[in-house]
């Protein structure tokens, strides 16, 4: 039997043990596939599911859930026991520390995240425009993406079909280009977008990236869907708090063929982007130690924990 509205509501406040915003409820269920029982159809499902949990704590009297927030609304069980103002305070705190680092330091957030999760596992590495060639003034302006990344679709395969795949010349690969941001809001979501645009375009799957986006903004969660649904860039939402369950709120779409003048642009101009390339054409299953230190490293989960209280991320 599906689940309802409710019903997955309240497997997500359980799992969270904290008051949530519906918004934020339904895309921690969309990625852990529960809305797709829900059938929700429109551009803003989202909406959808807040209007179900609304309707009920208006009209049921036997509701199970109760508002302890209004500005952004936060939703918990009645029978929730939690800290408001620890979690109110916690959230002022990653506000407040955001101030301290710079968009290069999230690099290893999305680093850790693209190989955990599972629509993606994949290798990273930073570009750094800095290096590129220089050209005239203006010419190159949004053409570098921050981050690329390979996926290998074999790399968890036996070894015989890993011999099968290289000895009939296919290597099944997805790449992706990032655009990170320190913060997204309405006001700058639109020039953030299209600059994801204009240098993400060429991948298979182009993204922008940024730190616990606002999904309790209804506003800013229909512009991305909007946006992402004509244009084809995803968007990622990072988690500060706990970096592998980082929300992927709206998914790229994924284009067969990648832009290969845009790819040999890049590649004459920029020495990271060539290595890259380098990269995953020798890419070697059996050798993964060594294509492994050719990418951005993997942060395990105590060494990530060090790296977000440094750089003042994460307090």
């Amino acid at each position: 039997m599906a689940k309802t509205i409710i019903e997955v509501a309240k497997e997500i406040l359980e799992l969270k043990k904290e008051a949530l915003n519906p918004n934020k409820m339904y895309h921690i269920a969309n990625e852990m596939g529960l809305t797709k029982e829900l059938n929700l159809n429109g551009k803003t499902p989202w909406a959808s599911f807040g209007a179900g949990i609304y309707m009920d704590i208006k009209e049921n009297s036997d509701s199970i859930f109760e508002v302890v927030a209004t500005k952004p609304m936060l939703i918990k069980l009645k029978n929730q026991v939690i800290n408001l103002e620890a979690q109110m305070e916690k959230n002022s705190e990653i506000k407040e520390s955001k101030t301290f680092y710079n968009e290069r330091d999230l690099h290893q957030l999305l680093t850790r995240f693209a190989f955990v999760n599972d629509n993606f596992k994949a290798y990273t590495k930073t570009i750094y425009h800095e290096s590129s060639k220089k050209s005239q003034k203006g010419v190159d302006k949004w053409l570098y993406s921050d981050m690329v990344g390979v996926s290998f679709e074999y790399r968890n395969y036996q070894k015989e079909l890993n011999k099968f795949i290289g000895k009939f010349n296919f290597l099944p690969i997805k790449i992706y280009a990032f655009e990170i941001k320190k913060h997204l809001s309405v006001g700058n979501f639109r020039e953030y977008y299209f600059q994801a645009v204009s240098n993400s375009s060429w991948a298979n799957e182009g993204y922008l990236v940024a730190l616990d986006i606002d999904e309790s903004d209804e506003e800013l969660m229909d512009l991305i869907k909007r946006l992402s649904f004509s244009f084809g860039i995803g968007v990622i939402s990072l988690n500060s708090q706990n970096v592998d369950e980082s929300v992927i709120l709206a998914r790229a779409k994924f284009k067969e063929g990648l832009d290969y003048s845009v790819m040999n642009e890049l590649s004459v101009k920029n020495a990271d982007f060539k290595k890259f390339l380098e990269s995953v054409e020798e890419f070697n299953i059996e050798k993964e130690y060594r294509s492994k230190s050719e990418f951005d490293e993997i942060l395990n989960a105590e060494r990530l924990e060090s790296y977000l209280k440094e750089k003042k991320i994460k307090g």
